[in-house]
């Protein structure tokens, strides 16, 4: 086979598992629910789930008809999985503890129950995704298989199951999974140096959610998250073995949600105690309900460094969520950058928060600004120059440092970051043959003294980095790397900080997006999703959105896409560059070609 061959192939293989997947949420078990996209987290849930029943055991069930029956019931968690603990014996039930792993299946089709002896049946599964026990999805780019032995005895004469794996959780259906029993939420974590909260999404069943929040709140960071001594993010708020007293999160009728811990919070010093009423005002004021959070231990409430009288939002103790602020975005029009507002692109629009643009000639691409648009940033044409723009001047040629750089890529904490591969220590001429090189920049510096700093990044290796783009909050990577063989990853790395807060190297990554391959470029579309591009060679390129936690979602074709630009409002705000060179933009369900418009650029992203 040709390598266009393989491209076309291993393309045609990503879609139909997206398809098939997606095609699954009408196909679960029980199932007669449509297909739907993704809510933004902040509408979630928007509606209650249907209301579907499940059955305990009938009378005289056979053993294979048992187990059957338990994994139906596996799709109610109401009560602690109150329904399916009815096929268990009392001994059975007490030792399953299904609040871990949940594998997520396409139906009762991906189930195959044989029985193999009198009182033993096995379980072969095909498995699409996982939700771990920290809440977090993850989406299979082939689905697994898994055989279990399932034990069974008689209990008064008739069949019960006496015997799971040790780390049985529940299976569900993609259709139960995300459209009647679990919603995603944004959990936030409190950073103590820079005051920034972090966003991470996670699932959480749709009964007793604000408790399940200030859970995870006190869980704190993802193990990848960890804070690595001496230095940042340091996500550390609670002591440990800190909870809640009483396992409930009471919301008043006027919309308070008491918290109340046990008295080990009170070793907490008033940073880690700010840091705790940040990150749980943050998470739990998407609950609709909640207005407001009180803090209390022993129902006296929990003191904090410049803590009000009644503090609603996260503001009120010196900490924010980077936000994005809808100034418009900027198109380029034959030399001319132009603030777009409201879809015109009728010249510059000179108030204090829409500065004026520079004029570049063309010799000027892969454009991006700070979030206000004082400052933008490029790439020349060979790849080899950074050019720097401020508050609409000429051009700054930042001295050679590097090659095959990618788009500049700005954040909420005043930094540039860009890859490429690095030029010799020897002389700016000579270049290294393979590997990759991060750099960041800060932009508060002058212009004319400021250079890239080179960050620690071992674990690339021999990768290439194909595009890099900062989170708002400047705590996370997002990359696309390809190795020496071709193969690309989707990749999400930590920031990691010195005392003073300067940027020393990016921890080890975790892979997202494992159902997509063949990605070319990533863009931020919200604190917690990721839009990107796939295809190889002459095939066509597909645009796809990737939660960091939760299932991939398919946003058609786009003829020629090199590039993805998101303004962090979401998926809804999406351009894509193409090779003629042209713009899509991103309306409804489709894409939309932009009249002569040759690129965007998104403030801050």
């Amino acid at each position: 086979m040709t390598p266009h061959g393989v491209g076309r192939a291993a393309l045609r293989a990503t879609v139909a598992v997206l398809t098939a997947f997606v095609l699954a949420a009408c196909a679960g078990l029980p199932g007669s629910s449509s297909v739907q996209a993704r809510r933004p987290i902040a509408d979630a849930p928007t509606a209650p789930p249907a209301n579907v029943e499940f059955y305990g055991p009938q009378a005289d069930s056979a053993p294979v008809d048992l187990v059957k029956g338990f994994l139906r019931a596996n799709g109610s968690v109401d009560e602690d999985f109150a329904v399916a603990r009815e096929y268990l014996t009392t001994d059975a039930s007490r030792s399953w503890a299904p609040s871990g792993r949940v594998a997520i299946t396409q139906g009762e089709r991906d189930f195959v129950v044989t029985e193999v002896s009198t009182g033993r049946v096995t379980l072969t599964v095909t498995q699409w995704a996982e939700l771990d026990g920290g809440g977090h999805l993850r989406q299979f780019s082939t689905p697994t298989h898994r055989t279990v032995d399932i034990g069974l005895t008689q209990v008064s004469g008739q069949w019960r199951i006496s015997r799971l794996p040790a780390d049985f959780g529940p299976y569900l259906s993609v259709t139960d999974f995300r459209d009647r029993t679990y919603a995603p939420y944004t959990v936030y974590l409190a950073e103590k140096r820079t005051h920034t909260l972090v966003a991470d999404q996670q699932w959480f069943p749709r009964t007793g959610v604000t408790a399940a929040l200030a859970r995870a709140v006190l869980r704190g960071a993802p193990e990848w998250m960890a804070q690595r001594e001496g230095s940042m993010p340091d996500f550390n708020q609670v002591p440990g073995g800190t909870r809640l007293a009483v396992d409930a999160v009471p919301i008043s009728a006027d919309g308070v949600a008491t918290v109340d811990l046990t008295e080990s919070v009170r070793s907490a010093d008033a940073n880690s105690r700010t840091a705790l009423w940040a990150a749980m005002m943050a998470t739990l004021n998407q609950v609709p309900r909640v207005h407001r959070v009180a803090i209390t231990v022993g129902g006296s409430r929990l003191g904090a460094s410049n803590l009000p009288t009644n503090p609603v939002t996260p503001g009120d103790v010196g900490y924010n969520v980077p936000a994005t602020v809808d100034n418009g975005v900027m198109v380029r029009v034959d030399q001319s950058l132009r603030w777009q507002i409201d879809g015109s692109t009728n010249g510059p629009v000179r108030t204090p928060t829409r500065p004026t643009l520079p004029t570049m000639n063309r010799n000027w691409y892969l454009l991006s600004s700070d979030a206000d648009g004082s400052q933008i940033a490029g790439i020349s044409g060979d790849r080899k120059t950074l050019g720097r723009w401020i508050s609409g001047g000429t051009v700054y040629q930042v001295p050679a440092f590097g090659r095959q750089l990618t788009r500049p890529s700005f954040n909420g904490l005043d930094e540039l970051w860009l890859a490429g591969l690095s030029l010799s220590r020897s002389g700016p001429d000579r270049e290294v043959s393979s590997g990759a090189t991060v750099w960041m920049m800060d932009t508060t510096n002058f212009v004319s003294t400021t250079r890239p700093q080179a960050i620690s990044v071992p674990w690339l290796g021999d990768s290439e980095v194909l595009s890099l783009k900062s989170a708002r909050d400047g705590q996370r990577i997002a990359l696309v790397t390809r190795a020496p063989n071709g193969t690309t990853k989707l990749q999400l790395a930590l920031v990691i900080r010195d005392a003073n807060g300067q940027a020393t190297a990016l921890s080890n990554p975790i892979d997202v997006g494992q159902a997509v391959s063949d990605v070319v470029d990533v863009a931020w579309a919200d604190d917690v999703t990721l839009a990107v591009i796939t295809g190889t060679g002459d095939q066509p390129r597909q645009v796809i959105e990737v939660p960091l936690s939760g299932f991939v979602n398919p946003m058609g074709t786009v003829t020629g896409a090199t590039e993805i630009v998101a303004t962090g409002r979401g998926t809804g705000d999406l351009y894509v560059h193409t090779s003629e060179p042209a713009v899509q933009e991103r309306i409804g369900g489709g894409w939309r070609k932009m009249s002569g418009v040759g690129e965007v650029i998104a403030p801050g992203a």
